[in-house]
């Protein structure tokens, strides 16, 4: 595993050794079980100070890479055979509440609740409406129906363009961006796809802290334009340098460790093998709907809001 960081570089230390572990979990360097190094020993042998080590540690934590334990223990690669053990306790505790308060208000026992769930179940299921995603990769596609997904009841299917086929009956969303595609492939049904705007997800910003240059990724010129105008205009006022990089062999834009960030745009990113995606210089460029009119299509749609989870006792969530 590399041990070696560039203290020079725009990236973020704590990314580059966050980065360079991925790699080494990726590789199979590290196995679940796996103890990484205490933190004040990791950051002397990566000559940093343990903050950054920490704030490494806790990123790969949030992915669920690593596991934190105190004591002996400290951090080590997650098992997933632990993790599934965890979430089924999570369940058992959550069917015997339900069975528990089946029975204290309603009095009814473990065969007549199972009886009403799978009754109500393909009801509830039928009315949940399904609507299709239409963007030009499948990687896109799959990022935007989890956003909407992740706000309403709804079925949300991708349907990349390459399909060429039109999708089924059904409420239809794209992107401006793919509106004279759409025109021209099918022009009787333009009327009724939605489109919504699209733009690099803000939280790129705290990924580009320090960066003062970042090179684009794209095959397509027209695309690293408008992608480079995107970027603009979510850095406001900071002063970033964005260089355009078309070309056919992306991975070869990465053969230096040392440079600038490189953002990938969403097609280029699908096509990279991980071994490309965990270069410590790898950053994908996610795009995004606008929350504010994704929220009103689901409004005018009649889409049912996911609900919130309610905070528990004590205020924490």
């Amino acid at each position: 595993m590399i041990l070696s960081i560039d203290p020079d570089s725009p990236i973020p230390l704590y990314h580059q050794i966050a980065q360079a572990l991925r790699a080494a979990i990726a590789a199979g360097e590290l196995a679940p079980g796996d103890a990484l190094q205490p933190m004040r020993q990791a950051a002397e042998k990566w000559g940093v100070n343990i903050h950054t080590v920490r704030h490494a540690y806790a990123a790969l934590a949030r992915e669920g890479l690593v596991e934190r334990n105190r004591g002996p223990r400290g951090t080590r690669i997650a098992e997933h055979d632990r993790g599934n053990a965890s979430r089924a306790g999570e369940i058992d505790a959550f069917l015997d509440r339900v069975r528990w308060e089946a029975a204290e208000r309603f009095g009814m026992g473990s065969r007549s609740l199972a009886a009403a769930l799978l009754e109500a179940a393909p009801a509830r299921e039928a009315d949940r409406p399904t609507v299709y995603v239409v963007e030009c990769s499948e990687w896109q596609c799959a990022s935007h129906t989890r956003e909407i997904a992740a706000r309403f009841r709804v079925h949300a299917r991708p349907w990349p363009l390459a399909l060429e086929t039109e999708p089924p009956e059904g409420p239809v969303i794209s992107t401006y961006f793919h509106y004279n595609d759409l025109r021209r492939m099918w022009p009787r049904r333009l009327g009724r796809i939605r489109f919504l705007t699209i733009y690099p997800d803000p939280a790129l910003l705290q990924r580009l802290d320090r960066v003062s240059r970042v090179i684009v990724c794209e095959h397509d010129p027209a695309t690293a334009g408008v992608v480079a105008a995107d970027l603009t205009a979510l850095c406001g006022s900071r002063q970033i340098r964005i260089d355009s990089r078309v070309t056919g062999d992306p991975a070869a834009v990465l053969r230096s460790r040392r440079g600038p960030p490189v953002l990938f745009t969403p097609r280029v990113w699908a096509s990279l093998p991980e071994a490309v995606r965990v270069h410590p210089r790898a950053l994908e460029l996610r795009y995004v709907f606008d929350p504010a009119e994704l929220q009103a299509l689901g409004g005018a749609m009649g889409w049912e809001p996911v609900a919130a989870p309610k905070p528990t006792p004590g205020g924490r969530q």
